[in-house]
């Protein structure tokens, strides 16, 4: 697969987690400048192949940069034998969930399964949390529904959640899970 320099996926990442929303969205790369870039692909092809460059797509989830429809609550619900303070433990799995998605983690047109983070949470943080669920914070939706994430062939998935978008719970209940 094909990407941006390093240089502009780091550009593009860091303005996805940008909380300030200071970081400007560095500009897109044109056919024209794709083409400058990767010239050197070509003369790898062959003369039956097409090269078809693209620009990466990222896509934001959970947070107030992500779709309406992608938006959701990270719900942990704290260890018992854990002394963390809720602050601490919303910033350790904010850490979990940003290492799980460094861009390393992912190509083009992947598939996001919640368990899979659940899993990597438990993984990283375990001592301090002993349950994970996501639920979506639009009201049409119902839990499970963000559960399973497809990305088009030119996007990327990008954690976009903040601390406001992980909430320590005492226990899972159909009010926290949102079915009731």
């Amino acid at each position: 697969d094909l990407h941006l320099s390093i240089r502009r996926q780091r550009q593009m990442c860091i303005r996805d987690r940008d909380t300030t929303g200071t970081v400007p969205m560095p500009t897109k790369p044109t056919i024209n400048d794709l083409t400058t870039e990767y010239s050197k692909v070509q003369d790898y092809k062959m003369l039956t192949d097409t090269t078809i460059l693209n620009s990466v797509v990222f896509k934001p989830l959970f947070g107030d940069k992500a779709a309406a429809a992608l938006r959701g609550t990270i719900k942990v619900i704290k260890n018992s034998a854990t002394n963390a303070s809720d602050s601490e433990i919303r910033s350790a799995t904010l850490t979990a969930m940003n290492n799980y998605f460094n861009i390393n983690n992912w190509g083009f047109g992947d598939t996001f399964y919640f368990s899979e983070l659940s899993a990597y949470i438990h993984n990283q943080i375990g001592e301090y949390v002993s349950s994970c669920v996501l639920v979506p914070n639009d009201p049409t939706m119902k839990f499970g529904d963000l559960y399973e994430i497809k990305c088009l062939p030119y996007e990327i998935f990008v954690n976009a959640a903040t601390s406001n978008d992980v909430l320590v719970i005492a226990a899972l209940t159909p009010a926290e899970l949102q079915i009731a």
